[in-house]
């Protein structure tokens, strides 16, 4: 493998350790799929890799993804509305009151 290719794989595991929720990897498909494509691009002595570069490109693409993705979802959790609400506590939040309504039953005040 070349010099980056276990760290990014490393991290590569680590944020698919994250999605699937498992502590074995070898049951995530596609970390053994990953796997099998970092071996068959390693080079060799007896062969030359010319896709070495396009695989390590590939790879942080993808990690940049699924990190992109994660911290996506955690940012929508945290900001994520809690339904609507009504007129009045809308008004609260934001310091403003509203004017109490009208009604026929309270005592109209003394005209002068």
């Amino acid at each position: 493998m070349a010099s980056k290719s276990p760290q990014i794989l490393r991290s590569l595991a680590k944020e698919l350790k994250a999605i699937y929720k498992k502590d074995n990897l070898q049951e995530i498909p596609t970390y053994t799929y990953l796997q099998d494509q970092f071996r068959y691009f390693q080079v060799t002595e007896e062969k030359i890799c010319r896709a070495q570069q396009e695989v390590n490109h590939v790879a942080k693409t993808y990690l940049c993804y699924l990190e992109s993705a994660r911290k996506l979802e955690e940012l929508s959790s945290q900001y994520r509305g809690r339904g609507d609400r009504s007129v009045e506590s809308s008004a609260n939040i934001v310091g403003l009151k509203l004017p109490k309504l009208y009604s026929e039953d309270e005592p109209q005040p003394p005209n002068q």
